[in-house]
């Protein structure tokens, strides 16, 4: 009994020394030096006929500064601005460029004290080819199973029935159609309706609008 009234004792005072104790080891800790390893976002410009053929590779800088510093990065982004000549007009296909950067590329937020120690990769290799644009038909791919009772009245519609892709030549060669995204609804009971997006799969570097399409059908009793 003695000890927990001891222990008990002046507890309010002990609780405020503990949380000062925590508040001051915490300032502490943010002043103290700190290595990072951070994305970086690679802004690149191209030229207006020219395309992707392939999506760029993550970038990474190793950076230096205190805890503190870090914290703000949570709210900003690092970001390397680039750009590269153009495909030349009556290229047979796909060109690749080298994109060459540097720690010094990377712009770091001014109110951010930390210095970029290293990148990684530096050397980037950038496939390009001329830009087209293509209108090709969407293929649906959902499954509507139908509450009991009732059936599938035709087929599930699509609108719009074809979509516009933009990109890289050589990509949009073999390209006949765009799949929707899979859609599997369960005990359909009438008239229904889902906006679906498009299955990007493989195709991250080309542009597709609309980027979603409206799938509608109904059943009917059997």
């Amino acid at each position: 009994m003695r000890l927990r009234q001891a222990a008990l004792r002046h507890w309010p005072l002990k609780a405020a020394a503990l949380a000062l104790s925590l508040i001051l080891w915490a300032v502490i800790s943010l002043e103290e030096p700190a290595t990072h390893l951070e994305d970086i976002r690679l802004d690149l410009a191209l030229a207006p006929g020219d395309a992707l053929v392939r999506p760029l590779p993550p970038v990474q800088a190793l950076l230096t500064g205190r805890r503190r510093e870090f914290l703000k990065l949570a709210a900003a982004s690092l970001v390397i601005r680039a750009s590269l000549p153009a495909v030349p007009d009556g290229a047979p296909g796909a060109g690749t460029r080298h994109l060459v950067i540097s720690p010094s590329d990377v712009e770091v937020p001014r109110d951010v004290e930390v210095t970029v120690q290293e990148i990684q990769p530096r050397d980037i290799e950038v496939v390009l080819d001329r830009r087209e644009v293509k209108i090709v038909p969407v293929a649906v791919r959902a499954v509507v199973r139908p509450r009991s009772g009732y059936a599938l009245d035709g087929p599930v519609r699509v609108a719009p029935p074809r979509v516009v892709v933009s990109g890289a030549r050589s990509l949009l060669d073999d390209l006949d159609s765009v799949s929707t995204a899979p859609l599997e609804l369960e005990g359909v009971a009438g008239a229904f309706r889902r906006s679906v997006p498009l299955d990007t799969t493989g195709y991250g570097v080309l542009q597709m609008v609309p980027p979603a399409v409206t799938l509608s059908g109904k059943t009917t009793k059997t």
